[in-house]
């Protein structure tokens, strides 16, 4: 957008322009030109209303010719811009470009300089209308005009027209031998967003990446890898922020996490919520304790898994985290501690599959040999639909072998009892013989 500066610095270059002329120009009086000069020497002493005073002491003068008129509507025109006072600028220079005397510069100053107050005031079209009319007639366009009318059709959503100026001003630029300027590959960017092209948004970032490493900018082209569906791109780009520190923000951490789990690799979701909650960037609610949680089972990292759990079960109360920590440790064989933990979940109740819990429990205490509890968990488990089969199996199972571990005492107690009773008889045999001899 042109600053309120390079308005007054073209109305200047008009003011000075408009000056030399009027030294060379035969059709103004020596009284009109003195007192146009006057005004020129107040205006840049910043005196405005004295300057305004002389003009419209001069204004209705009937001295004035057309050409003088021209100019007296010019230093109007500096004077308003300065002021900022910009609709009555613009009257001022189209006032300029009405008069038939008026030079071709001092009317090329006027359409210029136009452009840029419609531009300042957010009329878009008639900033269109007046730099398309100055490029017209001009030999040697300028890359500032292309990219006022780039940023003049962008504000119109005319997306291409926008493009087209935005590569002719770089254009001009690179043949000029300058360095590209960030903030037209900006625009650049946000015209091709505008335009919904989402792979052409990504390289105009990864240009401004060389250029300018900004965390900004990375985000952004993490963006448009998600909407090109480049997953591992966009990990690696925020992979890359949260290696040199950049990425502090909890929504941050915590989509960088969801992303490597994404990527089918839980330690490392599981290292940056883990950091993160630690250094106190990461809330330990409840969400991020179960994603936490999830990320440490699913990584098979017991030791990380178990303390995780048990303080998201702390915090929400929820018994759908001890279920999962009783998986967690029957999956490493410690059958007691997942009964344990299993029988806390079914206490605390919230579970999506209770039955399910109950499967566990049973098979835990079965695990650990405590086949009366795992009777009770099974009977239990049989009075939901989805589990009975199941149940009903591990039901006959635990039966099974519960009978068949007392056929084992009870084979064990007879083999005792004959061998004690054999050993009895031995000893019978030699107290007998002992008497008889």
């Amino acid at each position: 957008m042109p600053t309120t500066w390079m308005i007054r610095l073209a109305g200047a270059c008009a003011l000075l322009f408009g000056a030399g002329a009027l030294a060379q120009q035969g059709g103004i009086d020596a009284r009109t030109f003195d007192q146009l000069t006057r005004a020129q020497e107040l205006a840049e002493a910043n005196q405005y209303d004295e300057a305004i005073a002389v003009l419209d002491e001069l204004k209705g003068s009937d001295r004035l010719n057309s050409y003088a008129k021209a100019q007296l509507w010019n230093f109007y025109a500096f004077i308003y811009a300065n002021q900022e006072q910009y609709d009555a600028a613009i009257k001022a220079y189209r006032n300029v470009l009405r008069e038939p005397d008026s030079t071709d510069g001092l009317k090329q100053q006027a359409k210029y300089t136009m452009a840029q107050l419609y531009f300042q005031t957010e009329q878009y079209d008639q900033c269109i209308r007046f730099m398309e009319s100055w490029l017209s007639d001009v030999d040697q366009p300028t890359p500032t005009a292309h990219i006022m009318l780039a940023q003049a059709y962008y504000q119109n959503d005319a997306h291409d027209k926008a493009l087209e100026n935005l590569d002719i001003a770089l254009r001009l630029d690179r043949e000029a031998g300058k360095p590209v300027q960030e903030s037209w590959l900006r625009l650049k960017a946000a015209i091709y967003f505008g335009k919904k092209d989402y792979a052409n948004t990504a390289k105009v970032f990864e240009q401004l990446i060389t250029i300018s490493p900004q965390v900004g900018y990375m985000k952004q082209l993490a963006g448009m890898y998600s909407e090109l569906g480049r997953d591992a791109e966009r990990l690696a780009v925020f992979d890359a922020i949260h290696q040199h520190g950049a990425l502090t923000s909890e929504s941050d951490l915590v989509n960088l996490a969801y992303m490597w789990l994404g990527q089918q690799v839980p330690y490392r979701a599981g290292r940056i919520l883990e950091e993160g909650i630690k250094a106190g960037r990461v809330e330990e609610s409840q969400k991020n304790l179960e994603t936490l949680a999830n990320a440490w089972a699913q990584a098979n990292e017991r030791d990380k898994a178990v303390p995780a759990l048990t303080r998201a079960a702390e915090v929400t109360g929820d018994g759908i985290f001890m279920a999962r920590l009783a998986g967690v440790h029957f999956n490493a064989g410690e059958y007691r501690e997942a009964a344990a933990a299993a029988a806390k979940a079914d206490q605390m109740g919230g579970l999506k599959n209770s039955a399910g819990n109950l499967m566990l429990l049973g098979m835990a205490h079965f695990n650990a040999k405590s086949y009366e509890n795992a009777l009770q968990a099974f009977r239990r488990a049989k009075q939901d639909r989805g589990t009975f089969k199941a149940a009903a199996k591990w039901e006959q199972y635990t039966l099974d072998e519960v009978r068949r571990l007392r056929a084992i005492e009870e084979a064990q107690r007879e083999l005792e009892r004959r061998t004690r009773e054999a050993l009895e008889a031995e000893e019978n045999n030699v107290e007998a013989l002992g008497t008889g001899a």
